[in-house]
């Protein structure tokens, strides 16, 4: 287990495949967050808090997330197919 935790809502799972590489690829860039919790986007957008949220494109997918180093905790707000 990483230094952070890593938390995403279980209706953020729903968004994905069930099954496949895609899945597969977004778990793992998830899981890795645990000990990379800096990892950086691809993207940075804030959010209504003024937060620097990062944007990573993994496949057709956009997966949006932020460290919270106060708890060691990776915050991963969004999951969503990327605008094309």
């Amino acid at each position: 287990m990483g230094s952070y935790q890593v938390f995403l809502h279980l209706d953020l799972l729903l968004t994905l495949p069930r099954t496949g590489n895609a899945r597969r690829q977004i778990m793992d860039f998830i899981q890795r967050l645990a000990d990379q919790p800096n990892t950086p986007g691809d993207f940075v957008d804030r959010d209504r808090e003024g937060r620097n949220r990062q944007i990573k494109i993994i496949g057709d997918y956009a997966v949006t997330y932020w460290p919270d180093h106060a708890v060691k905790a990776v915050m991963v707000v969004d999951i969503r197919l990327a605008d094309r």
